[in-house]
């Protein structure tokens, strides 16, 4: 978000909006005014433990951390800056700033503990970043590992009463460097052994590298001093992913929060609601699957997150669970909206949004999955019933009473699931057209109806987007759909 419109923003806001926003900003300040004074006061004490010096040489200038602390809430707060301004929703800035908060902390305590006892290039600064990246986003990654570990380097240097100005830079140079890289290559990790792989990969090419050639270049050449900080350096990224790996479900758990890993373990089919949807609804199950293979690949194609996309099309429908015998797909014989008047299937139909969300709340699931199971619909009408009803009346009726209540997808992959979930229904009932000119209308017609109802005037989604998503649907559906050789008896 730029500075004209974030301001623009908060002009237009209500004032109880306004209101919420400010008391936010306040909870944000006292989290960021106690860490960055209470930080180098804990550092100093786990330095006074581990190191052979007493409490009283380590606090001997009071003054000195007063200006660390006063550094560290400069960095901090160019960090909350850079989050405000940058693209984050901030209805979740102050568990996110905690969240960043928290790591740092515990980062900083176990890299002083490291730093003291064995090298200052084995710290675990990279595991902020990765927290970071999977749990929040990866651009504020990146320039949180920045500030985090120059930050880190200069409190350390304080505590310790002295600054090796050549041994410093190499640390921070690999260090910045090598959790950068790390970072970026995360987006694209969906597996912990991926994860592993590129954590070692980056180790052996880039922080190896890096702190070798730093220590071949400092004053007083000792290549055995330099081999040795090469091996920390890569000792320090396997550490700080072990870390990582340990402590991202504590984060999850106590903080609600959701990383790809997260998503892939409740999207198989021995998760509770995933096992409920294939005994109870097998119909809306086999079509919760189909489209999280096509949600997965239209998101890859527009740049968004694949997984959070499949988990959103896994449970897009798990609300139907109420009733599953009112929708098509599960039916066999019998359907009971036969003997309902249509304004009563509309209301049993419409409701599985909000039963959904419900539903996922209730379970402890990601609230994002919530929120797309509640805008999956958005505003759009059951057109069934409403053309049913107009068979038997010549009254005028409003279109808004046979329809979903939203709210409208709020996010492109909330958008996303719309459109996916409208093409897979579409294409089940009336099968792939050979044609592909055909079919590609056939797709075209479905997205923009959605379109110009307005069912997007509240998502991010692009037209460059939407041609997107089109185009890989044209694809992928005729795979999933392919018409099967007759074999002979």
């Amino acid at each position: 978000m730029k500075p004209k419109k974030f301001f623009s923003a908060v002009a237009n806001m209500a004032p109880e909006e306004k209101t919420r926003k400010r008391n936010n900003a306040v909870k944000i300040e006292i989290i960021l005014v106690a860490l960055s004074f209470m930080l180098p006061f804990i550092m100093a004490l786990l330095y006074s433990l581990i190191a052979d010096v007493t409490i009283e040489e380590v606090f001997n200038s009071s003054y000195r951390f007063a200006v660390l602390g006063g550094m560290l809430l400069f960095a901090t707060n160019a960090i909350a800056v850079f989050y405000f301004f940058g693209h984050r929703d901030t209805e979740n800035a102050v568990k996110e700033i905690t969240v960043i908060s928290v790591a740092w902390a515990l980062c900083f305590c176990l890299s002083t503990i490291f730093a003291a006892y064995i090298s200052i290039y084995i710290v675990p600064i990279c595991f902020v970043g990765f927290i970071i990246a999977l749990l929040i986003d990866n651009k504020l990654a990146l320039y949180v590992n920045t500030v985090c570990v120059s930050a880190f380097y200069f409190c350390y240097a304080s505590v310790q009463g002295g600054f090796d100005i050549p041994n410093l830079v190499g640390a921070i140079f690999t260090q910045t460097v090598s959790g950068c890289v790390l970072i970026l290559l995360s987006k694209k990790v969906y597996t912990r052994m991926s994860f592993f792989l590129d954590s070692v990969i980056v180790g052996v090419f880039v922080a190896f590298p890096i702190a070798f050639l730093s220590g071949l270049i400092l004053p007083g050449f000792d290549p055995i001093n330099a081999l040795k900080s090469g091996i920390w350096a890569l000792v320090s990224t396997l550490f700080g992913l072990a870390l990582f790996m340990v402590v991202l479900p504590v984060f999850e758990y106590v903080f609600s929060m959701y990383s790809n890993f997260r998503l892939d373990e409740i999207c198989t089919p021995d998760a509770p609601l995933m096992a409920r949807l294939a005994k109870e609804a097998p119909g809306t199950y086999n079509h919760s699957l189909a489209m999280a293979n096509l949600a997965q690949a239209c998101a890859m194609a527009i740049g968004e997150n694949a997984t959070l996309a499949r988990a959103g099309a896994c449970y897009h429908d798990v609300g139907k669970l109420r009733n599953p015998v009112c929708f098509t797909e599960n039916q066999t014989d019998y359907n009971p909206h036969d003997d309902f008047i249509p304004e009563v299937s509309v209301s049993l139909i419409t409701r599985h949004t909000h039963d959904g969300a419900k539903l996922i709340r209730e379970s402890g699931l990601p609230e994002c999955l919530a929120k797309i199971a509640e805008e999956h619909h958005g505003q759009t009408t059951v057109g069934f019933f409403l053309n049913k009803t107009r068979g038997f009346t010549d009254e005028q009726l409003a279109s808004s009473d046979f329809s979903y209540d939203g709210p409208k997808p709020s996010t492109k992959i909330s958008g996303l699931i719309m459109i996916v979930d409208t093409v897979e229904a579409a294409t089940r009932a009336q099968g792939v057209d050979k044609d592909v000119r055909n079919f590609t209308a056939f797709i075209h017609r479905l997205i923009m109806n959605k379109m110009e109802t307005g069912q997007f005037s509240e998502c991010p989604l692009t037209l460059k987007d939407l041609q997107i998503i089109e185009e890989t649907l044209v694809k992928t559906l005729p795979s999933l759909y392919h018409q099967r050789i007759k074999y002979t008896k």
